[in-house]
């Protein structure tokens, strides 16, 4: 039986991290898979890409032919894959585009689609649904929210339960930032330089600290469950030059909401016999709130190179679970 052919689409840190989960997992996991090519900015078009990619993609440098931006979706709509792994970078201000356009033209050309991009999922979500209908073709995104951690995935296990509402703690960021300046004292300004030296924050922070990356997630997760929240008029607060000495003995952490009616984004006083007060460091964590179990709660890791790469070795095996029936 062929191998099923995977393209992925952005080479950098998850890119990677998939390459690597993958070549390790899919002999024990009986996965008959190969990754055909890769198709990345700076690294160029690979084809059939060994195991020792990994060593020289990370220098950075040109490993196959040379790709401008607008040759991607042609690229892809070339390619003899039936599965594209999209992992380019968000950008917010074009409303998830370019990655929104190489989704679109996967599906068109008739390639399941996976993504760990939040920006096309967030901002386009009803047009990739319709072209997954249209091309009979699936559309995962499990690593946009809490990375390989269950979140949304987890209402599959739950057939029958509906959600009332959810608040969690959906940036890793943030959560770093404010553990920082509860356990050791630290300023808003400290903690995030220190965030920034570990490699929790980029060097420019503003997605996080302002509460745009976790308001994203509570978008996908809202759609997930059938809720049109969208960005434009959701309120929206991070935790940028937060000080915590005016809230008490309260702990304040950066909560993500959503029911039907509202959702927002907004810095919150917890008790401290509240679980979510005592999510620490950069772990997410979710609560929902369902009609046959209560209140579930889920805490893990929700960003990271392996982190996220579990999230689409998840979505592969749904997608190719689904293709053998």
């Amino acid at each position: 039986m062929q191998a099923i052919r995977i393209l992925i689409v952005g080479f950098g840190n998850v890119g990677q991290g998939f390459f690597e989960l993958l070549t390790r997992v899919k002999g024990r996991l009986g996965l008959n898979v190969v990754v055909t090519e890769i198709i990345d900015r700076r690294r160029g078009h690979i084809i059939n890409p060994k195991p020792s990619i990994l060593n020289e993609a990370i220098q950075g440098r040109l490993l196959g032919d040379k790709v401008e931006v607008d040759e991607i979706p042609r690229l892809i709509s070339e390619s003899n894959a039936d599965i594209m792994c999209e992992f380019t970078d968000l950008v917010v201000r074009s409303k998830g585009e370019p990655a929104f356009t190489y989704l679109a033209t996967a599906l068109r050309s008739g390639k399941h689609v996976i993504t760990t991009n939040k920006g096309p999922i967030a901002f386009h979500y009803d047009e990739l649904m319709e072209l997954s209908r249209r091309y009979g073709k699936l559309v995962r995104f499990k690593g946009t929210v809490m990375a390989g951690t269950p979140s949304f995935n987890i209402l599959n296990l739950l057939p029958g339960a509906h959600v009332e509402s959810f608040m969690g703690i959906l940036n890793g960021t943030t959560n770093f930032i404010l553990t920082k300046m509860y356990e050791e004292g630290l300023s808003f300004d400290d903690a995030l330089r220190l965030a920034q030296q570990l490699g929790y924050a980029e060097a420019d922070p503003s997605l996080d600290i302002d509460g745009l990356d976790a308001a994203l997630k509570t978008i996908i997760l809202s759609r997930v469950i059938g809720w049109k929240h969208e960005l434009e008029g959701m309120e929206v607060r991070g935790i940028r030059g937060i000080d915590i000495r005016g809230y008490g003995d309260k702990v304040v952490k950066l909560i993500a909401y959503a029911d039907k009616d509202k959702a927002y984004v907004k810095p919150i006083p917890l008790d401290k016999n509240d679980i979510l007060a005592h999510v620490s460091r950069n772990l997410n964590a979710l609560r929902l709130r369902l009609d046959t179990l209560g209140e579930l709660t889920i805490i893990g890791p929700g960003a990271g190179r392996y982190e996220t790469a579990q999230a689409v070795l998840t979505d592969l095996v749904d997608i190719l679970n689904a293709m053998r029936h």
